[in-house]
């Protein structure tokens, strides 16, 4: 049998639909500030990696509260309903079925992504579970390599595989291209589908077509 590409999947957005989260958050800060609410099409069309900028644009100060802000967003992120995508526990079965091997790598803080995949039941499915050491949703592209390194020392059969990276945003895919690998990204998370697509991406409607699109 041919060896199949390593999957790895990105988080929040991808596998955990957690953008209405994210904004409610952002309102909760915003309110809390006298400030006005954002809608979901702005925030789509604004996100990016790092995050920080994003704040600028809707009224807060970084540069004076950048800790309050990270500790103030997860509070409140924590109070606000987030679940899995529909279709992602069938995405990671139909990975193990094609045996593929599949790790998860996010900008989420280490102890928090152990806590939510804990939570959603997506555990079993994963090799490894790489987040960042900190809540400022910079980069997860540190890590990236760490988890490639470990990958590729599985053996001449893993490196030869290559990687696939799945994921919601345009960071995802330079984490990807960074890293050596290609990249599916899929609508419906944290970047409109347009953003991606006028970045030069194909975009997949579900997480099921994005790894049926790499795996047949």
């Amino acid at each position: 049998m041919n060896a199949r590409p390593h999957i790895v999947w990105d988080w929040n957005g991808t596998l955990l639909d957690d953008v209405d989260a994210g904004i409610g958050a952002l309102n909760r800060m915003l309110a809390d500030r006298g400030l006005p609410a954002i809608t979901r099409d702005f925030y789509r069309a604004r996100f990016r990696f790092p995050v920080r900028p994003l704040y600028f644009e809707i009224g807060m100060d970084p540069d004076r509260e950048w800790d309050r802000i990270c500790v103030e967003f997860h509070d409140y992120l924590a109070r606000e309903p987030q679940h899995i995508r529909p279709d992602a526990l069938a995405a990671l079965a139909y990975v193990r079925a094609k045996g593929a091997r599949q790790s998860l790598l996010s900008a989420c803080r280490q102890d928090l992504l152990l806590r939510d995949t804990a939570r959603e039941g997506v555990q079993a499915y994963l090799d490894e579970i790489y987040g960042v050491d900190n809540l400022e949703g910079a980069t997860k592209l540190s890590r990236g390599r760490e988890l490639v390194a470990k990958i590729r020392d599985a053996g001449p059969d893993a490196a030869a595989a290559g990687l696939v990276f799945i994921g919601d945003t345009l960071h995802d895919a330079e984490v990807a291209s960074a890293l050596g690998g290609r990249v599916v990204l899929v609508d419906g998370g944290h970047q409109h589908a347009d953003r991606l697509r006028a970045a030069g991406h194909a975009v997949a409607p579900s997480l099921l077509d994005a790894v049926k699109s790499v795996l047949g």
